[in-house]
């Protein structure tokens, strides 16, 4: 997985030495510090908790975890032949017992063969049942019988400080483990593939070859596949994201049913965000065209695609979107997003300013193509 290279950040880490005083009658008394042993935490109540053990949460999942192999139909031009060659490597977790597993797209992308690596020294190719560039995700199949398969949790239940542990096969060391803490919550950021949408961050080490494999909870649930990191280095420096489980569930039942995410096609393009609402020439020129001054928030409608269902719900071009099924929009991102959720056949209700009117449509989406 290569590394996005967003920010620096520069730590110092300085000594701090604390000392607590009481006033009693007059007198002064140093209060003895508190010392933990390793691993031991404080609890709200003060009473100090037995030190954390993930051991239980490994055994779970360690046998469900996969590393996959890309192979590539490559050129050796010395000796005049096609050569099936390795291309890059990530990890995957099976999620059910008859074969199925999950990866990131980008780790089989371009392969036209892919091996999965079980921990029981087991190498089985795969078949790729459903690839999806928007969130990241492949589904993949193998054919194997009772195999162990990794619990799925509810990612809508996290909450930041909570355990997360990262599985994988980092820079080839297989069936590593690796543990922190939920940092943060519904990140939205963009990456060299597309859109990470509602991500985990976490500060347990996710490296170059992470990429797939499970984020769990404590008791071993999946809550997230690993996906990308933020570094400088190409390394770990504590900042992992993941899709959260509830999203992987439904680009996956997708991808089992239809081999593709059916995603909800709305036909318009707009203006990148509100700016262009905002700029003293711009306006003045849409009077001139309209009539009417316009509003200084929403999406500008640059143009309406023939025959979309955006035209046929009779949206027009110098339109402004204002609210998307009750959310108001000011970018493109915004449209983005809400459109990730919606599929073929949903309707999207859309609020927006025409020509001096406000107006509420109802556009049925078709499946995108």
């Amino acid at each position: 997985m290569a590394g996005l290279a967003l920010a620096v950040f520069v730590g110092v880490l300085a000594a701090l030495r604390t000392s607590h005083w009481l006033d009693r009658n007059g007198t002064e008394e140093l209060m003895p510090l508190l010392r933990l042993e390793d691993g031991m935490e404080v609890q709200e109540n003060g009473s100090v908790a037995a030190p954390a053990d993930f051991r239980a949460a490994a055994e779970k999942v360690l046998p469900a975890v996969v590393s996959v192999d890309r192979l590539s139909r490559m050129y050796d031009f010395f000796d005049d032949e096609v050569r099936i060659a390795p291309s890059g490597s990530g990890s995957g977790v099976v999620i059910s017992s008859d074969g199925y597993i999950v990866t990131n797209n980008h780790v089989v992308r371009g392969g036209d063969t892919i091996a999965v690596r079980f921990k029981d020294g087991r190498t089985l190719v795969a078949e790729i049942v459903g690839a999806d560039p928007r969130s990241d995700l492949a589904l993949l199949k193998v054919e194997a019988k009772d195999l162990t398969a990794a619990r799925v949790g509810d990612s809508s239940k996290l909450r930041i400080g909570e355990w997360a542990i990262a599985f994988g096969n980092p820079l080839g060391y297989s069936h590593t483990v690796s543990v922190g803490v939920i940092s943060s919550l519904n990140r939205t950021m963009e990456t060299p593939g597309g859109v990470l949408v509602d991500a985990i961050q976490t500060d347990a080490a996710i490296n170059q070859g992470n990429s797939g494999g499970p984020l769990t909870n404590a008791q071993g649930e999946v809550i997230g596949i690993n996906s990308v990191i933020v570094s400088n280095s190409g390394g770990s420096i504590g900042l992992g994201f993941s899709i959260p489980s509830n999203r992987v569930a439904r680009v996956v039942n997708d991808l089992r049913k239809h081999g593709r995410v059916r995603y909800g096609y709305f036909g318009a393009e707009t203006y990148s965000d509100s700016a262009v609402l905002q700029n003293d020439r711009n306006r003045a020129v849409l009077k001139g065209e309209l009539g009417v001054d316009p509003p200084r928030e929403g999406l500008l409608v640059r143009s309406v695609y023939r025959d979309s269902p955006a035209q046929s719900a009779g949206i027009q071009r110098w339109d402004v979107i204002q609210q998307l099924n009750g959310k108001p929009v000011r970018s493109t991102m915004d449209l983005y997003l809400v459109l990730l959720d919606l599929r073929a056949g949903d309707v999207l209700k859309v609020r927006l300013w025409s020509k001096g009117a406000a107006k509420t449509l109802d556009v049925r989406l078709v499946e995108a193509l």
